[in-house]
């Protein structure tokens, strides 16, 4: 695949001009934010990447290179990214937890109706994927074989009273016979694991989950995961959306069967999130940013995420090199287990963020002379969360995954929920209003773009990344994002180039997510443009332009684990 040439390196000055030092740039957020985003070079941006990409260790069955959680290509990238900021001047901690580290071994296959089909491992070379197995699938103890079991698909995607929850609830298997069949369910309206776990309770031996068809997007082969936290221990694949309707026809009219075999190793390890933060600036008013470190296990994961991994990498150092005098802290992280259900980030979120939230609830309880939490009316929970965002110093968090897609668009997260609130993509249904100052973040990123006449596209909230977390605990929050496997529109083409009716990320969760899969164009621009937002935001006082008597942020809960469909 063809990807942009760097452009040539400029050099940072190594002294600071006169202006500079009387201040008048540092004075004002929007001069400071340009001056910083200004100074990034696109080459050291790549050189991150080449760096991580050749710290990536062989996989089990050696078909690939690999940079996932609990793998040494991950222990030298998070090497890599402690030697940076610390000689950067960063204070750097990481931040230890347990994990599931799971990986396919060698020797999976899959045939449905005699036909023999190729996985997404073995398709690298021109040869379309037909099937992908989900991480955290179970093991198959040798060869399985059964009759399909098709749940309840609907193909009626114009239909008012279309259903996009097949496989959902338990009682989509009540008048089904399951038992040591292979069930096969249509993507769509939550989780693969519950989908998974639903037919494992049913008797299901295996689980094919086959894309929606409901757009370009939700045609290819689903590539996802159970998530760490799955009790799913059956095999779980997923498979095209054209392969899933081809059997469900055939199967009206004779049954179907399927063998499959699969080989996992399933573990608990020691992992680590990288925190570094800047050592002047407000503690009580941080400015955090994050990006994911780690792969997919069967690639190195260069645009997922190398590329927002090496966006920090690059802001950092630059920050650094300018000796910008920030207001307000900025925060830094580099997230472990993103890719089996944001798990770096919810522990990192769930452990700060609770024990801020309980003492909130205490405070207010004590000067009110409340001894009971049952006694709490929905007024005093406004009080409380008023009162947690107060004693909150995180104020805002901004996120980049993959933001140097080949085939790529400039999205921005939708921060009010003014252009995809009805996206089925919107994880944030209902009564959900994003925390306040989510839609400056938005505006801020928007207006980067309109001075240099990029157009952005509204990003649905999706729940996919690590936002997720802060989002759910009231932190106001933004990001970026180029594409993943949704397909490129002609209206997109129009407005950025490339190829149409191509996936925005044609390696996404591939072994060829490498160097060749990035455009430096787009890189470069995205990590101009966190620079240009991280650093309004930790030069603004305050941080939002007006506060609300009481915040627009929704009651914190904490998430599931897993992967959205």
């Amino acid at each position: 695949m063809q990807v942009s040439t760097p452009i040539a390196k400029t050099a940072i000055a190594t002294v600071i001009s006169t202006t500079l030092l009387s201040g008048c740039y540092w004075d004002d957020p929007e001069k400071a934010a340009k001056y910083v985003s200004n100074h990034i070079v696109q080459e050291d941006v790549v050189e991150h990447l080449v760096n991580l990409e050749a710290r990536s260790s062989k996989t089990s069955d050696g078909s690939s290179i690999t940079r996932a959680a609990g793998t040494q290509g991950y222990k030298l990238s998070l090497d890599y990214i402690i030697d940076v900021m610390t000689e950067s001047g960063y204070d750097v901690v990481t931040q230890e937890f347990d994990f599931r580290a799971w990986e396919e071994l060698a020797g999976t296959t899959l045939s449905v109706d005699n036909q023999t089909l190729t996985s997404v491992k073995d398709a690298n070379q021109g040869v379309e994927a037909d099937f992908a197995v989900m991480s955290y699938s179970g093991n198959s103890n040798g060869a399985i074989a059964g009759e399909l079991a098709f749940i309840t698909p609907d193909f009626r995607f114009d239909a008012p009273d279309y259903d996009s929850t097949d496989g959902c609830e338990a009682s989509d298997f009540t008048d089904l016979n399951v038992t040591n069949k292979i069930a096969v369910i249509q993507r769509g309206g939550c989780t693969f694991s519950a989908k998974v776990v639903n037919a494992q309770q049913a008797g299901a031996l295996a689980v094919i989950v086959f894309n929606q068809g409901n757009a370009e997007g939700r045609k290819d082969v689903v590539n996802g995961t159970l998530g760490s936290d799955s009790s799913a221990t059956i095999p779980a694949f997923g498979a095209t959306f054209d392969l899933g309707k081809q059997w469900y026809q055939a199967s009206q009219n004779r049954p179907v069967s399927s063998t499959l075999s699969i080989t996992v190793k399933d573990e608990m390890v020691l992992t680590q999130n990288v925190i570094a933060e800047t050592k002047g600036g407000d503690d009580k008013q941080i400015v955090m940013l994050g990006a994911h470190l780690d792969s997919v296990p069967g690639g190195p994961g260069i645009n997922d995420n190398g590329s927002g991994t090496a966006g920090l990498l690059e802001y950092a150092t630059t920050l650094s090199t300018l000796k910008a005098p920030v207001k307000n802290k900025i925060r830094f992280a580099w997230w472990a287990v993103e890719e089996a259900g944001l798990v770096g980030s919810n522990y990192y979120t769930n452990d700060l963020f609770a024990p801020i939230y309980e003492n909130a609830k205490t405070e207010i309880m004590t000067e009110l002379e409340i001894g009971s939490e049952d006694q709490l009316t929905e007024a005093h929970y406004d009080l409380i969360e008023e009162r947690y965002t107060a004693l909150n110093p995180v104020k805002l968090y901004l996120n980049f995954d993959m933001i140097g897609s080949p085939n790529y668009i400039f999205g921005v997260m939708d921060g009010d929920l003014s252009d995809t609130k009805e996206s089925p993509d919107n994880a944030y249904t209902g009564t959900f209003e994003p925390p306040f100052g989510t839609s400056d973040i938005e505006s801020t990123f928007i207006q980067f773009f309109n001075d240099r006449q990029f157009t952005t596209i509204p990003q649905a909230l999706s729940k996919r990344s690590d936002y997720a977390g802060f989002a759910d605990w009231g932190v106001a929050f933004g990001g970026l994002f180029t594409g993943a496997e949704k397909a490129k529109s002609a209206q997109e083409v129009e407005q950025y180039g490339g190829e149409i009716d191509v996936a925005y990320d044609v390696c996404y969760h591939k072994p060829c997510d490498d160097l060749n899969n990035v455009s430096y164009t787009a890189l470069y621009i995205n990590t101009q443009a966190l620079a240009y937002a991280t650093t309004y935001y930790a030069f603004s006082t305050p941080i939002f332009p007006v506060e609300p008597e009481l915040p627009n942020a929704s009651k914190p809960f904490y998430i599931d684990g897993g992967s959205f469909a």
